[in-house]
């Protein structure tokens, strides 16, 4: 699998990003977030976990009975995520700068884990589906949503011509997602596109690790957090709130 975006890169560009990124895409993220939110069943008290919850375009299409955590790894997003917090008044959000491949939470904490246009931005896709896995509870359900290498094959050779360039804009364009489910140990339930010439799909997962013990692998690859929570934005620290 070719490498994916480096995190402090990645931090820079959507750094820059944060100033116009709702004006250009905004509209679009919220049509496919709102779409997958309608459908994860989300009940009263369940803790969801928003990884690459950007500028909160999607923070008010959550049920206000379930907490939420949301997690970005660039301070300009996240910033514009925090004014929405305080503009909408959204008591049961907390967001937390945090690179998603090294989250500073506990095993088995999350009933929904949310993952919005970051799959293809990460450096290892791998990596990051193993600690998701991690801190998921058993069953948890997972939704990705994101653009894939296309099973049409002189498109996915022309996405993985593309991918240099898609790079220095902040994402790749040529992440197959069979072999990436395949190397990640899960299944998809479903899949959908919100429209039907779309690039992105939204694709429905179960956490399907032991209800005992956890994730060896993530562990192994990950070396110790020191409670690696560089900055609690919004509104209390997270520990409190999980």
């Amino acid at each position: 699998m070719a490498p994916g975006m480096k995190e402090p890169i990645t931090r820079k560009i959507y750094n820059i990003q944060s100033h116009f990124y709702d004006e250009l895409l905004g509209n679009m993220i919220r049509r496919r977030q709102g779409s997958a939110l309608s459908r994860m069943n989300i009940r009263s008290g369940d803790k969801v976990l928003d990884i690459g919850i950007g500028t909160g375009v999607s923070l008010e299409m959550y049920p206000r009975h379930c907490q939420i955590v949301g997690i970005d790894i660039s301070e300009g997003m996240l910033s514009k995520a925090v004014q929405r917090v305080r503009e909408t008044g959204r008591d049961n959000a907390s967001l937390v700068i945090a690179d998603a491949m090294n989250m500073p939470f506990p095993d088995s904490t999350f009933d929904h884990i949310l993952i919005s246009h970051v799959i293809t931005v990460v450096s290892d896709p791998i990596r990051l589906l193993e600690h998701i896995k991690r801190v998921g509870k058993p069953n948890c359900r997972i939704v990705i949503i994101n653009h894939f290498q296309s099973g049409y094959r002189p498109m996915a050779w022309l996405e993985k011509v593309l991918s240099p360039v898609c790079v220095h804009l902040g994402w790749r364009s040529d992440l197959n997602l069979h072999e990436l489910l395949q190397q990640a140990d899960l299944e998809v339930d479903f899949r959908y596109k919100v429209r039907n010439l779309d690039l992105w799909e939204i694709v429905f997962m179960r956490n399907n690790k032991p209800r005992l013990g956890c994730l060896e692998t993530a562990m192994r690859r990950t070396p110790p957090l020191p409670m690696a929570i560089s900055d609690v934005l919004a509104p209390a620290p997270v520990p409190a709130r999980i």
